[in-house]
């Protein structure tokens, strides 16, 4: 059903919206990784995240990230699969819980495998870069990296099944809020020349003038 409007129905999904990619078998996933994560951590929790915090705010102030220093801090902080152990408290408890799920989704029958996809066709708008500034690192830091001003778009076309994962990102949930999709998409819309006034109230067109020249200030 979802494909079979695309003549007559186009959906935006902005970055990483956890609304398009939410089901049952997505949300399962994610907790699955994570329970995982947990029981592979081999020190104590408020060392990853004092190292998660400090991360923040370097990007914040650098607006970089080194992936192979991320990855060495990751290989430092978990243990591998072979050297994973499997006798401790947390495991036992783990493994107990995943039979008892098993056994749930086995008595709730096969509607629980039903997929779900976001309908018609999709343009997903991935940001592409971002404008590094004082004043968008003060932003990230009172908004805990919420914000997405200074970020830069590029819309592209996405098949339905591309979000069948959630994303983990500071803003999963706010880039659903309709007044950041609409920002977003007015600024690609006038990158191509189209007039995005047209068909709006005088409301509507005041508001939006305002919106652009209070995000032109602070760029």
């Amino acid at each position: 059903m979802a494909k079979e409007c695309s003549s007559f129905v186009t959906s935006f999904v902005l970055d990483s919206d956890l609304v398009p990619r939410l089901s049952v078998t997505s949300m399962e996933q994610m907790r699955n990784e994570v329970l995982d994560l947990i029981g592979r951590i081999k020190v104590p929790k408020m060392q990853v995240a004092k190292t998660v915090i400090v991360r923040g705010v370097r990007k914040g102030i650098k607006d970089t990230e080194d992936v192979d220093e991320i990855s060495k801090e990751n290989d430092s902080f978990l243990f591998t699969s072979e050297a994973l152990p499997t006798r401790t408290e947390f495991h036992i408890q783990l493994q107990r819980f995943q039979e008892i799920q098993n056994r749930r989704k086995e008595a709730r029958g096969l509607y629980r495998d039903v997929k779900l996809f976001p309908p018609g066709r999709i343009v997903h708008l991935v940001k592409t870069g971002e404008n590094s500034s004082c004043i968008h690192s003060v932003a990230k830091c009172v908004t805990c990296c919420t914000s997405n001003v200074g970020s830069e778009y590029t819309p592209v076309w996405a098949d339905n099944a591309d979000f069948n994962e959630i994303l983990v990102s500071p803003t999963m949930g706010f880039d659903h809020f309709p007044n950041r999709v609409c920002l977003e998409l007015e600024k690609v819309a006038n990158h191509f020349g189209i007039n995005t006034s047209i068909g709006s109230t005088l409301y509507d067109k005041q508001e939006g003038d305002r919106i652009k020249n209070f995000h032109q200030q602070i760029l």
